[in-house]
């Protein structure tokens, strides 16, 4: 990093606002697991000819699943085109009782009927709405081969890590780019005080956009066409205590507080944020209780939220970036980790905000 940018970071880390979490990951809330499938191979279509297959899914699991609960959530979608499933439930009910998997738009049916499964094989009587969102890959991928198979997904869900998050080329971040470089998934954590308590929050990001003005070279070199089915996913969590209103509030605010050259100027992107916290958890349980009794912070704590929500985030999206390994892809395409110099022109447009 040059002088420029370290000086930027020094001020950041002076204000002492927020530090990182132990894992400077999403697993840093408690009861939080992620696990990823990768798939990386050539295969034949039915006229013989080679399909490239860069792709996978990225599964976030918000409490232990085992357990009949639900937990508060929200959303907010600014220039919707990811397919979700699961969005009404949680925009009129506001609860999540599934895990949130981000895989390529022709493998949502596919990841939503393997969460069914794993529901039954947990013995879950409630596990629905499954929440999928789909993400285009086919930049680098092969999206019309529906690679994934349950079995696979299913062994995600059953091996989901509660430990830090691997990045970049993995998962759904395998066949993704962004800013005109390698995209992918990236994740960070902030801890923060709300009076004398602390808490945390977490975020976890699939990163697929900013690509309308980039262009490069085949190896016939030849300028491809652009892809501007460009997308955001953030997944946000918090263990702080919060109710409906106040999650609709903050998953609205992190995605304004996006830098406007993310929001505005690339005028064909969509970014898809779901929020949800691990307090004020609802036990669905037979025999659970028929009346609960809610926490909720005060509102102008909510501002504190929102902040440390979008440092983790901003970091995220620059890990999603660093750590996202070149990969060959579909037409001769290849997408390269993005250059020092590159980043550092991002980090200002971010606002230098602190990163590992």
């Amino acid at each position: 990093m040059n002088k420029k940018e370290a000086t930027i970071e020094e001020r950041e880390e002076r204000k002492g606002k927020f530090s990182l979490g132990r894992k400077n990951s999403i697993t840093d809330i408690e009861g939080v697991r992620v696990g990823h499938l990768s798939v990386s191979r050539n295969v034949k279509d039915e006229s013989g000819k080679i399909a490239i297959i860069r792709t996978g899914m990225t599964a976030i699991l918000p409490y232990p699943m085992e357990k009949e609960m639900r937990l508060f959530s929200g959303s907010f979608i600014f220039r919707g085109k990811n397919e979700i499933t699961g969005y009404e439930v949680i925009e009129d009910f506001c609860y999540l009782n599934s895990p949130i998997v981000i895989a390529n738009s022709f493998n949502v049916g596919r990841v939503y009927n393997a969460i069914l499964s794993y529901g039954f094989t947990l013995g879950r009587d409630e596990i629905w709405p499954p929440l999928v969102i789909g993400i285009d890959d086919s930049y680098l991928n092969e999206m019309r081969k529906s690679v994934l198979e349950e079995k696979e997904i299913l062994n995600v869900f059953h091996h989901a890590s509660k430990g830090k998050v691997e990045e970049g080329s993995v998962g759904i971040g395998l066949g993704l780019r962004a800013f005109g470089w390698k995209g992918g998934i990236g994740t960070s954590s902030r801890s923060f005080d709300l009076g004398s308590q602390s808490f945390t929050s977490g975020a976890l990001v699939a990163s697929n956009l900013g690509n309308q003005k980039s262009s490069e070279n085949s190896e016939n070199n030849t300028v491809s066409e652009k892809n501007e089915n460009g997308s955001l996913v953030l997944i946000a969590g918090v263990d702080a205590p919060l109710v409906p209103y106040q999650i609709k509030q903050i998953a609205s605010s992190l995605v304004v507080s996006l830098p406007s050259e993310l929001i505005l100027k690339n005028f064909k992107d969509s970014i898809t944020c779901v929020l949800f916290t691990t307090a004020n958890p609802l036990s669905m349980a037979f025999e659970g209780s028929l009346m609960y009794d809610f926490q909720l912070i005060k509102d102008s704590y909510l501002e504190t939220v929102i902040s440390a929500s979008t440092a983790a985030i901003k970091e995220a999206i620059f890990h999603s970036l660093l750590k996202a390994a070149s990969i060959k892809g579909r037409l001769g395409r290849k997408a390269e980790t993005i250059p020092e110099d590159e980043f550092n022109k991002l980090l200002r447009m971010f606002q230098g905000v602190r990163y590992e």
